[in-house]
């Protein structure tokens, strides 16, 4: 069984006060519509989404960031996805500094998909880079970033923005689900960076790091 984090943390809160992200991913599991494709940007967060969204096939999961070994092209994958598979929803799992770094695709998403969903992953930070080298010790200043309203942005831009503080946050996208899944749902997760990926620990030690 996967561990969720809510053994540790059981209303999925860390002690910062921020939501633990396998809670939150765990969470969104149940309320995704079962017909998606999700595609992945690149970022510490990739493990949330391939540890807890099964899909149908093996097609249906998209690791376009680790294909390309960068960030900032989930949001454009969207139009994409949805052309090649119109009646599925599009699911998209990024980080800030990606969607931030791809931001000028976000209403393009909006505007291509009949259905999807955008997680934004939210620890204001390159997640990362922070668990690697500023785990080396080197100066974390240019890996943090201050923390966007994603969800202010996808609302102005026509689109349902969910700001998700608590995991009762994430009945929005039941609700959304429920009622057809049609347009975009932005649900912007403000997750801990406490929390680090199980393929990172891998990542740390593999450089060394005694984790």
């Amino acid at each position: 069984m996967r561990d969720d984090g809510r053994t540790e943390h059981p209303d999925g809160v860390c002690p910062d006060g921020l939501l633990d992200p396998r809670a939150v991913a765990a969470g969104l599991a149940a309320l995704l519509p079962e017909d998606r494709h999700v595609t992945s940007d690149g970022g510490h967060f990739i493990g949330w989404a391939n540890m807890f969204w099964p899909v149908a096939s093996p097609e249906r999961m998209l690791m376009v960031g680790t294909a390309y070994q960068t960030i900032g092209l989930g949001l454009s994958t969207v139009a994409g996805v949805a052309a090649a598979a119109p009646a599925s929803t599009v699911v998209v799992t990024t980080g800030d500094g990606g969607a931030l770094m791809g931001l000028a695709e976000l209403q393009s998403a909006i505007l291509a998909a009949e259905s999807c969903v955008i997680v934004v992953w939210n620890d204001a930070a390159y997640g990362a880079e922070v668990h690697l080298y500023g785990a080396m010790g080197l100066d974390e200043a240019a890996m943090r970033i201050p923390r966007a309203d994603f969800a202010g942005l996808a609302t102005a831009l026509g689109a349902t923005g969910v700001r998700v503080d608590t995991l009762d946050d994430l009945d929005a996208l039941g609700d959304w689900t429920r009622a057809g899944g049609r347009g975009t749902i932005l649900l912007d997760c403000r997750i801990s960076p406490s929390v680090v990926a199980p393929y990172q620990r891998e990542v740390q030690r593999f450089n060394g790091l005694d984790v």
